[in-house]
């Protein structure tokens, strides 16, 4: 899962606040429920036929 620290920490993972970083799931929903990370969700880009 992709998230994005919140806050400075190190464990089992270490980040930087504004640090993007690739965690397994597990990881990620003990430090999503902790506040210490948000998921980032990437958009997909969507190109238009203007014809």
């Amino acid at each position: 899962m992709k998230v994005k620290a919140l806050v400075s920490f190190s464990g089992q993972v270490t980040m930087s606040k504004g640090e993007i970083k690739v965690v397994k799931k597990e990881i990620a929903d003990d430090l999503l429920q902790a506040g210490h990370v948000e998921e980032v969700v990437s958009k997909k880009q969507v190109k238009s036929d203007a014809g």
